[in-house]
């Protein structure tokens, strides 16, 4: 079910008891993939985990601007603060506090809203004044493999979800995430290690691939849920 093109009737009769709150960005991705990448897939990975999972669960409209300010150098990247973030979601959650919805997962597409997010499912599921837990997923640790930025498992995806908004698939001006220096991260801007904001080798990725990069996602998010429902 997906709470946006539902009536309010259908959603009082299906009753969902898990909610699935896709969490993207809206950031450069080298020259061959969308601004929109973080969302496409948050939201295409929790709308299949909804459609093949056995609990009843409702996907919430996705939230397309995250914590990106490393990227604002690159034009069509937009980013909000931490607490901006932190205030939105929460706010969404506490909205749900009088309806069916027992449990919340925050499928996160961007690794940059991850600690807020992570900060956040604790402070809702130890909070006792709206009685729901919420739980920080994100596809990235799921697959268990390194993601990069733009890079070849990332563009495969989208080459499986939406190959008509991909570009010619580049090699990244950086091959790794270069911001960890004797330990310590440095803040650096993404352009001052990759100019071209990729981070890997893209030129390898296919359509077949991304399918089953999906697909393992989309697997480890249902049991996720039903592991927490």
């Amino acid at each position: 079910m997906h709470l946006e093109t539902s009536s309010w009737t259908e959603v009082d009769e299906k009753a969902p008891t898990i909610a699935l709150l896709p969490v993207g960005s809206t950031e450069q991705h080298g020259p061959h993939a969308p601004v929109g990448t973080d969302t496409i897939v948050a939201r295409a990975i929790a709308a299949e985990a909804d459609r093949t999972g056995d609990t009843d669960s409702v996907v919430l409209p996705a939230l397309p601007v995250g914590v990106a300010p490393y990227h604002e150098h690159f034009p069509g990247t937009l980013s909000v603060s931490p607490e901006t973030l932190r205030s939105y979601v929460r706010d969404i959650v506490a909205s749900l506090s009088d309806s069916s919805v027992e449990t919340v997962v925050f499928v996160n597409g961007h690794g940059g809203n991850g600690d807020t997010l992570a900060h956040l499912a604790r402070e809702v599921s130890e909070s006792p004044s709206n009685g729901l837990e919420a739980y920080r997923w994100e596809w990235m640790r799921a697959v268990d493999e390194h993601v990069g930025h733009a890079g070849e498992l990332e563009t495969a995806v989208l080459l499986h979800l939406c190959p008509d908004d991909v570009g010619e698939p580049v090699v990244g001006d950086a091959l790794e995430w270069d911001d960890t220096v004797d330990g310590g991260t440095l803040h650096r801007f993404t352009d001052g290690f990759s100019e071209n904001g990729a981070v890997g080798d893209a030129t390898g990725a296919t359509a077949k691939q991304g399918e089953a990069v999906f697909q393992t996602a989309v697997d480890a998010l249902g049991s996720f849920v039903e592991r927490v429902d």
